[in-house]
């Protein structure tokens, strides 16, 4: 009699789906964990003992599923920990094996020394950006922020930008134009510019009303008057639009500090000459001083930007994002990282993946829920149950048996 034997294989199925759930219970609170469920086939007779009218011989574990649901995403501010908001893997470089894993526990830390994002030994993926753009075709590498101080840039244009200039204004009775003298102008502007060593230095725009709808422009860096022999000029028309500029680029200025000669043009731009008085909203140079390392930033596409105390943010690259075919059948191997596998499909990664699909400050959680795990272990331990049952009857009626 089979009974026994079949009763015994369904305790042990209904142990294997315990040992299932008990493990999705234990990680209900483990970062990026994703639940599993046992599958179960029946067992029959083959070969020669086959026949239409058999009794199966039980059951059997047939396999062991993943369920790739995304978790829950909880808060932390922390710089260095990013989730994944739909599909998708982290890629993690394993260094001693050379191996990509792959992760949906996006928990790093930044290391300051060398630029990289670590999970353990393993370093976070992505593509690198050249001259702020990810080259098409680009594949996977090290992300690497350079934590280094940037050397400073000259500066090399000057943009006036939102100046009007009073059409009610005369033209000075004081004449020749002295920075020194403010009766010889009538408006002026101050900026910084900055040199090859990242010095400031003072520029000043002086603005003199030379006749109907013209002005002359004057320019000085650090009290030095550069045009004052040809100055620059600026007519506007009968509506107050600017016309024309001449004489504003092709100065140059060799600074006491050391530093290469500052090269540079004034824009005038959008200026515009009408009655409401003299104004600026800014006056500004490209340039900028050396600086610091201070942070970096990802937005929700996975671009990484490095953030430096002067100058703009850098572009560093974007985090890969890998898509399987199916995901369920890859290798769990522990710590929220899976290898991939024939049957998982080869990885999708195309910088696509990551658009709208990455917050920074976020971790995934565990996608188990506890109540359904509950309710599944109270129903495989009646399943067990049963079975033990089943396994006391047949006990029973075999001890009769024996007596007959």
């Amino acid at each position: 009699m089979d009974i026994g034997n079949i009763a015994t294989t369904g305790m042990q199925a209904a142990m294997s789906n315990m040992e299932t759930i008990s493990n999705n219970i234990a990680n209900a609170q483990t970062l990026g964990f994703k639940k599993s469920s046992a599958t179960f086939s029946d067992i029959v007779p083959s070969g020669s003992n086959a026949s239409g009218s058999q009794i199966g011989l039980g059951v059997q574990l047939s396999g062991v599923q993943q369920n790739f649901q995304p978790g829950g995403a909880i808060q932390t501010t922390a710089p260095s920990d990013f989730s994944i908001s739909g599909n998708g893997f982290f890629i993690l470089h394993n260094q001693t094996s050379g191996q990509a894993v792959y992760s949906r526990s996006g928990h790093l830390t930044f290391d300051k020394q060398t630029g990289t994002f670590m999970s353990g030994t393993q370093r976070l993926q992505g593509f690198l950006a050249v001259n702020g753009l990810i080259p098409s075709g680009s594949a996977p590498a090290d992300l690497v922020v350079n934590t280094a101080t940037q050397p400073a840039k000259a500066s090399a244009t000057v943009t006036a930008q939102g100046l009007n200039l009073n059409s009610g204004s005369t033209a000075p009775t004081t004449t020749p134009f002295s920075a020194t003298d403010n009766t010889s102008y009538n408006f002026t502007t101050h900026s910084t510019l900055y040199d090859s060593l990242g010095n400031s230095n003072s520029l000043d725009l002086y603005y003199v009303k030379t006749g109907t709808n013209a002005w002359s422009v004057y320019t000085a860096v650090n009290g030095s008057v550069q045009n004052a022999a040809t100055p620059g000029t600026a007519t506007f028309s009968d509506t107050g639009q600017l016309l024309s500029t001449t004489g504003l680029s092709g100065f140059s200025y060799t600074p006491s500090t050391g530093a290469a000669a500052l090269n540079f043009s004034v824009s005038l731009a959008g200026s515009t000459q009408t009655g409401s008085g003299n104004s600026i909203s800014s006056v500004t140079a490209d340039g900028y001083p050396a600086g610091q390392f201070i942070g970096y930033a990802v937005d929700n596409n996975g671009m990484l930007s490095a953030n430096y105390s002067s100058g703009p943010a850098v572009l560093v690259g974007q985090i890969a994002v890998a898509n399987f075919q199916s995901p369920q059948n890859l290798q769990n191997l522990g710590g929220a990282t899976w290898a991939a596998t024939t049957a998982a499909g080869s990885p999708s990664v195309t910088p696509s993946n990551s658009l709208s699909n990455i917050q920074q400050g976020f971790l995934e959680s565990s996608n188990v829920d506890l109540s359904a795990e509950l309710v599944n272990l109270i129903s495989a331990q009646n399943t067990f149950q049963a079975n033990a049952q089943v396994e006391q009857v047949f006990t029973q009626v075999m001890q009769t048996v024996t007596k007959l």
